[in-house]
């Protein structure tokens, strides 16, 4: 056996994990706003320009444990501004602190101030420290990390010995052949998809979990004092939540298809076509496939979806060299080897079932005459 090994996907999640990792997410978002809210603090030298505001703090008040820096208890004193640029009449401007900027022990006492936004901070020349923004941009830069990991192990050469293989169960869902090609098709008729399509229930069991965060945010925001930080804090969480479905759905595969960097599988009037980035890119020709086959194979808990395809004729592989590492390569189902495709050809992915039902559907708008689905069960029994 040459060629690669297509990695499972599992179907659905079960709710309680979904809802662990949009727990996760919001906690780890949490904690990135409270470093970034601590770093904005000012520490350091203080400024020596002369156009600077003037404040004088009159009270102060203890906030938490949610407020515009993030978790935790701070001091934010309500304090008088005179801006530099002021008149002679010495016009006085009534604002807040950033939290922990000025404490009691500032009441009564010129201080240098600087505006950020609606609050006034502390004149220092400090820059935001690096330990605020790092976990954000590890966050970040680990997120990209992972997709590729998970990429490529979907993608991966096989061991050098044969691997054993378990028994495979395959019953037809759609025999090939009996349907006729549509006629009159526009040339540019084509669907594309990715190999990890999220289906509209996946969507919106994610949305749901944020959602749920985001309406709790809103009832505690509404029901704190006006004005207050806490307020202001769980209102910006709510209505970020409640705008979950419009900046969720920019995140999903399936804004994804036009990217150039983008694993895409098309099936189009001509042909199909497979891409991927350095990685086993080709396009066939409906004149050069005998069938597309969708397979699925599942043990119970987890699903393989494959696609393959076979040749019209048996110069085909000499036309496409290319191809050779996909001859009949074999799955990987939960650590367990399935037989390879038999006299074809398979691609190097498993698919979810939202990419699958759209690869149906254009297959049965397009070439429903090449259309074959099959399902399997692994056996029990094994042989090498």
């Amino acid at each position: 056996m040459t060629g690669y090994e297509a990695v499972p996907t599992v179907t659905r999640r079960p709710p309680w994990k979904v809802a662990g990792v949009a727990v996760g997410v919001f906690l780890y978002a949490l904690l990135c706003w409270t470093l970034l809210g601590r770093g904005m603090v000012s520490h350091g030298e203080e400024g020596t320009s002369n156009l600077v505001d003037m404040a004088t703090a009159k009270s102060c008040e203890e906030i938490g444990p949610l407020s515009i820096a993030g978790i935790g208890y701070y001091w934010v004193c309500d304090i008088e501004v005179r801006p530099y640029s002021s008149s002679s009449r010495q016009e006085v401007v009534t604002a807040r602190s950033y939290p922990d900027e000025l404490t009691p022990a500032d009441i009564g006492k010129p201080v240098r101030v600087k505006e950020i936004g609606r609050y006034y901070a502390r004149d220092f020349k400090s820059d935001v420290p690096w330990w605020s923004i790092a976990p954000g941009v590890g966050g970040f830069v680990g997120l990209g990390l992972f997709a590729y990991w998970r990429r490529n192990k979907r993608f991966r050469k096989p061991d050098a010995e044969t691997p054993v293989t378990s028994s495979l169960s395959l019953s037809s869902v759609r025999p090939l052949g009996g349907v006729a090609a549509p006629a009159g098709l526009p040339a540019t008729a084509s669907r594309t998809v990715t190999p990890n399509d999220w289906s509209s229930a996946k969507f919106w069991r994610i949305c749901g979990v944020i959602l749920v965060v985001a309406v709790i945010s809103g009832i505690v925001g509404f029901a704190a004092g006006r004005g207050t930080e806490l307020r202001e804090a769980t209102l910006t969480i709510a209505a970020i939540g409640l705008l979950s479905p419009g900046w969720l759905w920019f995140c999903t595969p399936a804004r994804w298809k036009k990217a150039t960097w983008c694993t895409t599988f098309t099936v189009s009037v001509e042909g199909i076509r497979w891409f991927r980035r350095d990685k086993a890119t080709f396009e066939v020709g409906w004149d050069e496939i005998r069938e597309l086959r969708l397979t699925t194979v599942t043990d119970g808990k987890h699903v393989l979806r494959m696609i393959d395809f076979f040749p019209l004729d048996e110069n085909f592989a000499k036309r496409h060299r290319t191809l050779k590492g996909l001859w009949e390569i074999g799955a990987n189902l939960d650590g367990r080897s399935l037989p390879p495709v038999v006299n074809g050809y398979r691609v190097p992915e498993a698919f979810s079932d939202a990419a699958f039902a759209e690869i149906r559907a254009a297959m049965t708008m397009i070439r429903p005459d090449k259309l074959g689905e099959y399902r399997g069960i692994p056996q029990n029994t094994v042989a090498s």
